[in-house]
């Protein structure tokens, strides 16, 4: 197999200091392989297997080349290089001892025959380098598999080293779009109670990457089909068998995995808006530690109604079902969830918003969409009242009862947008010039600092906004008669 110019000088000079032969083995393995057999043209991330322990070589290479080094596992042997060339991209060397007596236990002891596809760096081999090929040697018959798009176990105690191997066979699933093996799928329902003794942490970078993919709803249901979304969500599923009031189909939690196969459908789509490619630009920009906005949305939305089970009531005469303050509670039990999955503060808050907020574009539309509305939305949510309206929508397109007809859809669907387009109006005003300050507010009507004050000047900067007011006297005015009519 022929390898990329650059990673096939990099192993050769990798190898000048590691000093491979028969009796001191070193093998390339792992992802390497893989991706190169997928047609990737660049592989950053380099896996050595050796028949020894690579530490004292390691530190020497990476003392040479002035690389970073860090010690993974002090006491199985692994170490991690980080070599950053001229041009400024950064290599990783991951080598670690054999975890068995050679090199077939060694790969009998991976997780997916895919990743267990290898190449001898010794020897006669070594010089195949020379022309950037390796000779393949797959005992597991790795390479079929992949072809095929299966994910294989490389053996029955997979998950006994790494539970969190389990996720990793959702996260591959969804990454090559490759279907899970009969086999495998039984492992991971007989093993799925030993994830709950993996970090939260770790799960979530799992999860977060299999929510980066475009329709990951179909391993959301993979996930709950096999047993593994009630560990991970029990909140959600409680959901299963809730039903629902008249204007949905679906009992809440199907409801909720609807949401998000709409949520991702709308994403997929390009509607006529200027400001479109602008959104989609925001929905990628990082929030916390490689995670995005928009896996942050599929996220919120796959969540958005776990506050109804507490939340259920049933009207005795009428046998009406409602779920009154739903969003007020799902707010409050995403904090749990998010502390559960080391989210960082700034994601909880967005989630907050999102979950909060998920009803308001709809009575915005219910009441009347006016100026003043959307400005009291977007002063109170931001920019995250973009992301609160495609949620909105994809709620709404997953709530068919029989109430709903398609005109009821198509009024709602344009309402949202025109929701979401004057984000990017009021975007293109000029910042306002308050008429007021807070201090200016505090002696006008003799109050002390507290959040009234911040409230005061949010309904200031309103009235301007809409033209109600535009003078200091004005300003003046406008606050002694809220003050008035709230005594």
């Amino acid at each position: 197999m022929h390898i990329p110019k650059i990673e096939s000088k990099l192993i050769q000079e990798i190898l000048s200091f590691l000093d491979p032969s028969p009796n001191h083995q070193v093998w390339l393995v792992g992802g390497f392989i893989r991706d190169i057999l997928n047609n990737k043209n660049e592989c950053f991330d380099i896996d050595l297997a050796l028949s020894f322990n690579p530490f004292k070589a390691a530190r020497e290479y990476a003392r040479f080349t002035n690389s970073g080094l860090v010690i993974l596992d002090d006491e199985r042997h692994i170490v991690r290089i980080v070599r950053t060339l001229e041009n400024g991209k950064t290599y990783t060397f991951d080598l670690s001892e054999f975890r068995a007596k050679d090199i077939d236990g060694d790969l009998k002891a991976r997780d997916f025959t895919f990743n267990a596809i290898s190449a001898p760096l010794f020897g006669e081999h070594i010089n195949n380098l020379k022309n950037n090929a390796i000779d393949l040697y797959d005992p597991l018959n790795g390479e079929k598999a992949l072809k095929e798009k299966l994910i294989e176990p490389c053996s029955n105690n997979l998950f006994i080293d790494d539970p969190l191997r389990i996720m990793r066979s959702f996260r591959f699933s969804a990454l090559y779009k490759a279907k899970l093996s009969d086999d495998l799928i039984e492992l991971i329902k007989s093993s799925k109670e030993s994830l709950r003794n993996v970090s939260g942490e770790r799960i979530r970078d799992e999860l977060f990457k299999i929510l980066s993919v475009s329709q990951s709803f179909n391993w959301i249901k993979l996930l709950d089909e096999t047993g593994i979304l009630s560990i991970l969500f029990p909140e959600l599923a409680v959901c299963h068998g809730v039903s629902q009031n008249d204007w949905h189909h679906l009992d809440v939690f199907d409801h909720s995995i609807l949401s998000l196969e709409k949520l991702e459908r709308l994403l997929s789509l390009m509607p006529p808006y200027p400001w479109w490619q602008e959104f989609l630009d925001y929905l990628s920009e990082e929030i916390s530690s490689s995670r995005n906005y928009k896996q942050l949305l599929k996220f919120g939305i796959l969540l958005h109604d776990i506050g109804k089970i507490p939340c259920k009531s049933i009207d005795n005469d009428t046998g009406k079902i409602s779920f009154h303050r739903h969003e007020v509670e799902g707010a409050k039990m995403i904090k749990d969830i998010c502390e559960r999955f080391r989210l960082s503060s700034k994601e909880l808050s967005f989630l907050q918003n999102l979950i909060k907020n998920h009803m308001r574009p709809g009575i915005i539309i219910q009441q009347g969409i006016s100026d003043k509305r959307l400005f009291r939305f977007y002063s109170e949510c931001g920019r995250d009242g973009l992301g609160i309206c495609l949620i909105s929508l994809a709620d709404r397109f997953s709530a068919l009862g029989g109430n709903v007809t398609d005109e009821d859809l198509t009024v709602f669907s344009a309402g949202i947008y025109q929701i979401m387009n004057e984000f990017y109006l009021q975007k293109q005003k000029l910042k306002i010039k308050p008429l007021l300050n807070g201090n200016e507010i505090m002696k006008i009507l003799n109050l002390n600092p507290g959040p009234v004050i911040k409230d005061l000047l949010i309904k200031i900067e309103e009235a301007q906004f809409v033209g109600e007011i535009s003078t200091k006297e004005e300003a003046v005015s406008f606050i002694k008669n809220l003050s008035a009519v709230k005594c």
